[in-house]
């Protein structure tokens, strides 16, 4: 009886595992786990233009987040539920970064090649890059070219001609640059850099260094006192705000503007002719560079977990580059900026757009993707401010000078 009862005692046992292989059969079957893209609400129609495909039979699922708190949902995720590649602003970079929430990618050097340089290196961290740029976009001057037929050579020419039509009760607004209450160091930059000033030095990794701050350097110094010029001879006024100096520009009020593709709606409303280009030479030998700004895919360590880092990794180093890919999503995004792939933006058919880009070709400067810059642009935004705000601006050298001593002293 008991060899009777143990050979029962198996044959459940058999039943068992039988049993059990006929309730797991379908989960062998079933889909793989989908690739989990995560993107701000405005960029998610732009991302599954890129990824509708899926890849090689997985689908990817485009998900809406709330991207100012990245990285704190990040941080506190079901690692089960965490995204494998994240849509981030190039400035998001370093934060995430050096907490390990993204991944360093190999872009190999073909690669590199067809993408804007400023748009790739907004992406770089100490020696690696942590992003796959998309978009790109920088501010650019805009001339009436009604009131200004040809082009000024330099910044002095400018100058020169925008105050004379002022004096002549022609315009009201000799340069439209806007800045208001906290001042603009993004829109000034371009003023900033031609004056020979920046933002932050390198390292030897050729990535920012938040320690070298160049708010106040020597070369800058040497030159400031032009900034007192501008605003001795009303050039430059800060108590104008980015509001009213894009009314000016529209109406007809000011010969000369400080613009972004994002004014491009109200440049399609004027009647008269405009022109779109760089700064003019403020210094010789000195460019008046931009700062571009870029938004692209980068790759999180829970790309590795979830057993897709491969694949995650092709998608976005690869895939997401190609001029296909970026076009795709140059098609849906709602951002005004162009394809970061430059073979992509050579198929734009937008001509006020594409003169935007090309106000910043071979210039522009990777907007500061380190958390320093906030202190330091809000300092440098300050700077400008203080020192153009007509009979009560402070000198430049020292309102620059201050400027330094505050983003140094925060940052010790």
């Amino acid at each position: 009886m008991k060899r009777i009862l143990v050979s029962l005692a198996g044959a459940a046992t058999a039943l068992c595992v039988g049993a059990g292989l006929l309730v797991s059969a379908p989960a062998a079957n079933a889909a793989p786990r989908p690739i989990v893209v995560w993107v701000d609400a405005t960029m998610r129609p732009a991302a599954k233009a890129v990824f509708a495909d899926g890849y090689k039979k997985r689908k990817i699922k485009v998900v809406s987040v709330d991207m100012n708190t990245l990285s704190d949902q990040l941080l506190n995720i079901d690692p089960e539920v965490a995204p494998d590649i994240v849509l981030i602003e190039n400035e998001m970079t370093a934060e995430l970064a050096a907490a390990t929430l993204i991944a360093p990618l190999e872009i190999p050097a073909a690669v590199q090649r067809v993408l804007a340089p400023p748009a790739l290196g907004g992406f770089k961290y100490g020696f690696s890059y942590y992003g796959m740029p998309m978009q790109r976009q920088n501010i650019a001057m805009i001339t009436n070219a009604n009131l200004i037929p040809t082009a000024p050579k330099n910044f002095k020419q400018l100058s020169n001609r925008a105050l004379a039509l002022k004096e002549a009760g022609t315009v009201t607004t000799p340069f439209a640059v806007g800045q208001g209450i906290d001042g603009d160091a993004y829109l000034t930059y371009p003023l900033f850099a031609g004056l020979g000033g920046y933002a932050f030095g390198t390292n030897p990794a050729g990535s920012l260094d938040p320690v070298k701050i160049g708010i106040d350097n020597k070369k800058f110094r040497g030159n400031a006192d032009l900034i007192d010029t501008w605003n001795s001879t009303g050039l430059l006024n800060s108590a104008l705000t980015a509001e009213e100096a894009k009314t000016a520009f529209i109406s007809g009020q000011a010969p000369f503007w400080l613009a972004s593709p994002e004014d491009i709606p109200a440049l399609r409303t004027v009647n008269f002719r405009y022109r779109i280009t760089s700064v003019p030479t403020i210094v010789k030998g000195i460019t008046p560079a931009p700062l571009l700004k870029s938004w692209g895919f980068a790759v999180t360590p829970f790309a590795r977990q979830h057993g897709l880092l491969p694949a995650v990794t092709d998608l976005v180093v690869n895939i997401a580059s190609s001029a296909k890919s970026q076009s795709a999503f140059f098609a849906e995004s709602k951002v005004a900026a162009l394809p970061a792939n430059t073979v992509a933006t050579a198929a734009v058919t937008d001509r006020v757009l594409l003169a935007f880009g090309a106000a910043a070709t071979g210039a522009a400067t990777a907007y500061p993707n380190i958390p320093q810059w906030g202190t330091v642009g809000m300092a440098l935004g300050g700077a400008w401010r203080d020192s153009t705000k007509g009979p009560d601006a402070v000198p430049a050298k020292r309102a620059f000078a201050r400027a330094q001593a505050s983003a140094v002293s925060a940052l010790s």
